[in-house]
């Protein structure tokens, strides 16, 4: 996900309280290794985010692809952000996904609760766990994810980016792969992203969606 609040930590200083947006255009949209909605359509999203100076967050999302008929994803997420020390940073969240663009994507919908770290806006790690609402437990999709994320400043304005996670899928013992690697570009309050998903041959043994390799681009305005 290209929305920078349901991503990694973000500290909040200065005023007691503080109010963001962003817009995002992207080319699909994918989810650890699996297209949410009609694979490759494009997707316009839209992100508002309530900060705190105590840490707290709260932010609310929504996305809408091509066809225009309905939307594709709706989050609401709770955070709080912390420092360790100067360099390393933590996140604790809680947020609910709801897919509804139809009912094979509604068994996705989820509350998902994840803890992670940032070193100096250069690497970042974090563990989540899964709840799926319209599921039994037994036959849920995804049970936990690990995920680790890394930014290599190139020039003032330019980044290389990685990503590698790995997830546990029911039935218990299931596992499956998945990646990215690619550019990253801003300036002011715009960003752009040009970046290679893959997900491992299980995962499309698992998910008939998944993504076999595929290359996204993303462009993204704050307010």
């Amino acid at each position: 996900m290209v929305l920078t609040a349901m991503l990694g930590p973000l500290i909040c200083t200065g005023q007691t309280r503080d109010v963001t947006g962003e817009i995002a255009v992207s080319t699909d949209l994918t989810e650890r290794g699996v297209f949410v909605g009609p694979s490759k359509k494009p997707i316009v999203q839209g992100l508002i985010s309530l900060y705190d100076a105590s840490g707290w967050s709260l932010s609310s999302a929504l996305g809408m692809q091509s066809d225009g008929t309905r939307s594709t994803r709706a989050i609401v997420r709770a955070a709080y952000d912390g420092m360790i020390d100067n360099d390393w940073q933590y996140q604790t969240s809680v947020q609910y996904y709801a897919y509804p663009g139809g009912a094979e994507f509604r068994l996705f919908d989820r509350v998902e609760a994840a803890v992670g770290a940032s070193f100096r806006d250069l690497l970042t790690a974090s563990v989540s766990t899964f709840h799926y609402v319209h599921t039994r437990d037994e036959v849920s999709p995804m049970r936990w994810a690990v995920d680790l994320g890394a930014r290599w400043p190139l020039t003032p304005h330019w980044s290389a980016t990685g990503a590698i996670g790995l997830s546990g899928v029911r039935p218990q013992g299931r596992q499956y792969t998945y990646g990215s690697a690619g550019l990253a570009w801003h300036t002011g309050p715009w960003r752009a992203e040009f970046t290679y998903l893959k997900a491992d041959g299980r995962a499309r043994r698992l998910f008939t969606n998944s993504t076999s390799g595929h290359w996204s681009l993303a462009v993204i305005r704050s307010f």
